[in-house]
């Protein structure tokens, strides 16, 4: 970890924070499990996903996750179940293989390259996400949508910013 990319994950979090605004309404529920999952449980699973990428297949890390993740929602997910309809059941089979396959590329990622570089690109769904929005669904950019995805994108080229080269040593 160096200050630059201390600084691109600040800036990648702090966009997200600006983007998502958090305090400009009421807080719920969702809101705050989001605000706690993203540095604890999420930078856990990172790091888990990072060390077993040195020794597991990606397709095997894929699957026990797949099944972990499965029974821990099964006991919540009985509590609010209601049998979709069929079109909604067909959606839900498309969001459960996009979400899949999105955790394979991530898996394959960590496998490449460093998490200090995978998390920070990874920031940038969320002004994805809101230019989708827009022009999908005609949904309202305002300054804070702007200013947060500048600065995810500030954050992005800091983390791609080459290492200071190692000053060679007198004599050599």
């Amino acid at each position: 970890m160096t200050v630059w990319k201390i600084a691109a994950i600040v800036l990648g979090v702090v966009g997200v924070l600006v983007i998502v605004r958090p305090a400009a309404g009421e807080i719920n529920p969702g809101q705050l499990i989001a605000a706690w999952r993203q540095p604890s449980v999420f930078g856990i699973s990172i790091a888990m996903m990072k060390s077993l990428t040195r020794t597991e297949n990606t397709l095997a890390i894929i699957f026990w996750m797949l099944v972990i993740q499965s029974a821990a929602g099964f006991l919540p997910a009985l509590y609010v179940w209601i049998w979709p309809s069929a079109y909604a059941f067909g959606w839900i089979v498309v969001i459960a293989i996009c979400g899949t396959f999105s955790h394979y590329c991530m898996a394959r990622a960590m496998l490449y390259a460093d998490a200090t570089v995978v998390l920070p690109m990874d920031f940038l769904r969320v002004p994805l996400t809101a230019a989708a929005g827009w022009l999908i669904y005609s949904e309202r950019l305002d300054m804070f949508t702007v200013l947060g995805a500048v600065l995810i994108l500030t954050g992005n080229l800091l983390n791609l910013r080459a290492a200071d080269p190692v000053p060679a040593r007198a004599g050599t």
